[in-house]
């Protein structure tokens, strides 16, 4: 018995020493990083397995946008790049950059309160960044810099955003063939029906292996706030009748904030995550929602062994694997994203903490 005892301690010693440690006896954390200042951050990883993160910083009255990178699977990052300023970069309540990766590029898009959706990308080849183009095709309608994003096959890249230019808040979007570069034609993607969508509630796009795309929003209809899904079978240029998610209501006389997020996995199966009063749920088309907890800005990630999911209750990261029902602790702080790191077969999470960004990998 003391022997066991002795080498538990031995054992537990050296763990530490590597850089890991147990939560509850479901996860293990591998690396954690502070970045920092900033809020808002993203994150995504390319097909060879680099890790890229963009935030913002505010400067006095202006906004920054800023950029860093892994090579080696989230043990080290790069030194913060400064990509540029963009005055009253909207950052705050899912406000902010904006990124994902295609076959051969990074894309990042922020939005500002003037009114504009810019979008940049990086060529993972070359490791250059071409200048910012506007994708708003009409001038200064995209006023709550609230977007979604997503690639989809080679250098493909969708992204759908609360646009003004009918009078009210409705749900634009517009495709881009070359990682970025260049975006066509802005395309409706939703009307509401009563004065517009909800006003303050971030978008989100995922597109399957087929090329369908997906896009979540929150509504407003007769009082209630609640999350629809739509999708095109035709690169955005047509959106079928959109889909209530869930089947309680959110009756609110207000905008809660809280977009929400979803994935589909390799068979087109699409999962969302989204807050309704202060409680998260995750949820399948056509299929009644299911509570996970209480908190807010929730966020699914995809693995092969099902679904992740991350969100924030009184500024604590609560987690819950891929097939796990068990929620546990990643300690404190605010806004999660997730990302895959095939490299190490690690889960990726990045987020705020007391200003500053912070990433952890963990198995």
């Amino acid at each position: 018995m003391m022997f066991s005892k002795f080498l538990t301690t031995v054992l537990t010693f050296f763990i530490s020493l590597a850089g890991y440690h147990d939560i509850g006896g479901v996860i293990t954390i591998e690396t954690e990083h502070k970045l920092g200042a900033g809020s808002q951050p993203e994150i995504s990883v390319d097909g060879k397995g680099r890790i890229h993160i963009v935030y913002g910083v505010k400067n006095g009255n202006e906004r920054d946008l800023y950029y860093t990178s892994s090579n080696d699977g989230g043990k080290s990052y790069a030194e913060p790049l400064m990509l540029g300023n963009f005055s009253k970069m909207g950052l705050g309540m899912g406000r902010g950059p904006q990124i994902t990766t295609t076959k051969d590029y990074t894309v990042v898009t922020v939005g500002d309160h003037f009114g504009n959706l810019y979008a940049m990308r990086l060529s993972n080849a070359k490791n250059h960044w071409s200048s910012p183009v506007r994708v708003n095709d009409a001038d200064t309608t995209a006023l709550e810099a609230l977007s979604g994003i997503s690639a989809g096959k080679d250098n493909l890249v969708y992204t759908a955003w609360l646009d003004t230019r009918l009078g009210n808040n409705n749900l634009y979007g517009s495709l881009s063939k070359d990682g970025g570069l260049t975006w066509g034609k802005n395309q409706l993607i939703y009307k509401g029906e009563q004065k517009g969508v909800c006003d303050c509630c971030k978008p989100s796009v995922a597109i399957d292996q087929k090329g369908e795309l997906y896009v979540m929003f929150r509504n407003k209809l007769d009082g209630a706030r609640n999350m629809y899904l739509i999708s095109s079978k035709d690169n955005g240029e047509h959106f079928n009748k959109p889909q209530r998610l869930g089947t309680g209501d959110f009756m609110i006389d207000g905008c809660p904030m809280d977009g929400g997020d979803l994935s589909v996995d390799a068979d087109g199966k699409v999962t969302t995550v989204w807050r309704r009063q202060m409680d998260v749920y995750v949820a399948e088309p056509s299929k009644p929602e299911i509570k996970l907890g209480n908190g807010r800005t929730p966020v699914i990630l995809q693995t092969k062994k099902g679904v992740a999911i991350a969100w924030h209750q009184d500024g604590v990261i609560q987690f819950q694997s891929p097939g796990e029902q068990k929620t546990v602790s990643l300690g404190n702080g605010q806004y999660p994203k997730l990302a895959w790191s095939p490299d190490r077969g690690s889960i990726l999470c990045v987020y705020e903490l007391d200003g500053q960004i912070m990433v952890k990998s963990f198995l």
